[in-house]
């Protein structure tokens, strides 16, 4: 009885049936785990030293890093197993509310792309799922139809399917809708589609959304007021513009590994860019870079008027 008891009061905490959660998916460490739940890196490291030490959790190292699974069921204290075996069917069947497991997936996929060397990082420079869930979260009450305007892997637009009617998500690249597909396909979600082609020719009526998004796309494009124009005619009368761009860099490996055509744009002359679209800009934020990472970025909201 004294074994059920303990499992109980350590199992009653919701951060720590999230990283059950996770864990039971795969193996993390708990820079990916504050990156998935968006709480303070000491915090989680408390969360997982809590489990561990009542057995739940183990861990192993990979070179400098550690990472910990969910434990086995022998592993656990005999007493409390049939409990942890509930508990875990339980914690696995549960609906993702808090979209975590989306979020596992966008980590999962930047781990893979992760290379020693001069390239570390390839995946998505300046990508920040906290800005951008700040910013989406600021337009729930007004979104109906969104268009993502080079959606890449889809990520961005399967969360915005979580908060829209609609979402169409465009990209020039094959593989990368293929990736989004697949993953609107894996999370559940109906009501995305995704168009392959030009932006430039997008068979989509003139003012027929209320968001367009513009992710780290406008350094793809020979002439950048193009994706904005493009947003503009997509756009409803007070419809709303998400932008996100990097910032001026010196990083020239990306215009071969990444396709890129510009190092980033000063905040200045986004902001002039949009307003020459026709766009009155409601809010401009530049980003501090994450730890290690070599970009930083600027976020901006605009109303098309």
């Amino acid at each position: 009885m004294k074994e059920m008891a303990s499992l109980l009061r350590i199992v009653a905490d919701e951060t720590r049936l999230r990283v059950l959660r996770l864990l039971s998916e795969t193996p993390l460490n708990v820079t990916e785990l504050t990156t998935i739940l968006g709480l303070a890196q000491s915090g989680v490291s408390k969360q997982v030293g809590t489990l561990k030490k009542a057995g739940l959790v183990r861990e192993r190292r990979e070179g400098l890093k550690t990472f910990y699974r969910l434990s086995e069921e022998a592993e656990v204290p005999e007493e409390g197993r049939p409990l942890w075996v509930l508990l875990m069917d339980r914690v696995r069947s549960t609906e993702d509310n808090r979209h975590d497991l989306v979020r596992l997936a966008d980590v999962l996929e930047s781990r893979e792309g992760d290379t020693p060397g001069l390239h570390e990082r390839l995946l998505a420079p300046g990508e920040s799922w906290h800005a951008w869930s700040r910013m989406i979260m600021t337009l729930l009450p007004s979104m109906k139809r969104a268009v993502d305007l080079g959606c890449g892997g889809g990520i961005l637009t399967a969360e915005l399917a979580r908060a829209c009617d609609e979402v169409v998500g465009v990209d020039i690249s094959g593989p990368a809708l293929s990736a989004a597909r697949a993953h609107a396909e894996r999370v559940g979600l109906t009501n995305v589609r995704f168009v392959e082609g030009d932006m430039t020719t997008l068979d989509m009526p003139d003012s027929c959304c209320d968001v367009a998004v513009l992710s780290q796309t406008l350094h793809h494009l020979p002439d950048p007021m193009v994706g904005l124009r493009v947003a503009a005619r997509l756009l409803k009368a007070g419809g709303r513009l998400i932008l996100m761009e990097l910032l001026p860099h010196d990083e020239a490996w990306v215009t071969d590994k990444l396709g890129h055509l510009h190092l980033g744009f000063a905040a200045t002359d986004l902001e002039s860019m949009m307003e020459q679209a026709g766009f009155r800009i409601t809010s401009l934020e530049t980003l501090p870079p994450s730890r290690g990472e070599r970009f930083r970025a600027v976020q901006a909201c605009a109303v098309w008027e």
